[in-house]
């Protein structure tokens, strides 16, 4: 597959488990940049900002650039931006959500009766009567979306419930169904590829999660590695490429490149 010159590459449960650096993890980025490929760090977690992330990224020892993140929680703001402009926002989502949510230039609001769009994410501080204001806020016709419907996320303690148990919470409860923006949707990709100017020929989706950034690879028409140190074990396909360990992704990108 010639021309490849960007990955785009997933953290939870491909880098880190919750807060932990998997072994290998900074070596196999170096060694992707040595290839000649850039990186965008595009994943789901809107439990932080790109700021966060960031943080994070370099404090495990890795090189980066607020510019090389791409999160659900940016992805969230851009599409209302993009569709509605500026609005008022209800979040029912943690503190990352909030600020992507603030700097893409919309008015948080508290009461669902305030709220043109309600905005979903995973959050580890949930409470019922913040469901509630969400709930009301999209049966009085707020835009409702997604940052993502994963049913669980990696941490080091093993998966922890995912933005899609809340989110399914208020699907339930509203009946409707809410707009996503993150993977397996190619939303979040195409906000990734206008920035790098690349089309899915050219980038490579490296991701831990069959469902979610295979998915993905397979919506936008991208090669993927499916790499087996989170959610997913045993591949169920043969369509793309797999990696046991970070430290294995170089060398699958280099049979591509």
């Amino acid at each position: 597959m010639p021309g490849i010159k960007a990955v785009l590459m997933d953290l939870d449960g491909t880098l880190f488990l919750g807060e932990s650096i998997i072994p290998g993890a900074p070596e196999s980025l170096m060694r992707i940049r040595e290839l000649g490929l850039s990186i965008t760090f595009l994943t789901n977690n809107s439990f932080y900002s790109r700021r966060m992330i960031l943080d994070k990224l370099v404090d495990a020892g890795i090189e980066s650039r607020l510019e090389d993140i791409v999160n659900s929680g940016f992805a969230a703001s851009e599409y209302l931006k993009e569709r509605r402009g500026s609005c008022r926002v209800f979040t029912v989502g943690d503190v990352g959500l909030v600020e992507e949510i603030v700097l893409g230039g919309h008015i948080l609001v508290a009461r669902g009766d305030e709220a043109d769009a309600v905005v979903a994410g995973g959050t580890k501080d949930i409470s019922y009567w913040r469901l509630v204001e969400g709930h009301r806020a999209i049966m009085n016709g707020a835009l409702f979306l997604a940052t993502n419907k994963d049913h669980v996320y990696m941490t080091e303690k093993g998966p922890m419930p995912g933005a899609g148990a809340i989110v399914s919470f208020l699907e339930t409860s509203t009946r409707r169904k809410a707009i996503l923006v993150g993977k397996p949707e190619r939303y979040i990709a195409d906000l990734a590829l206008r920035k790098l100017s690349l089309s899915p020929r050219e980038v490579v989706v490296v991701g831990d999660n069959e469902e979610v950034d295979m998915a993905l690879a397979e919506a936008i028409g991208s090669q993927g590695i499916l790499v087996l140190t989170g959610i997913s074990k045993n591949p169920s396909s043969n369509k793309w490429l797999v990696a046991k360990t970070p430290l294995e992704i170089p060398k699958r990108l280099s049979t591509l490149i």
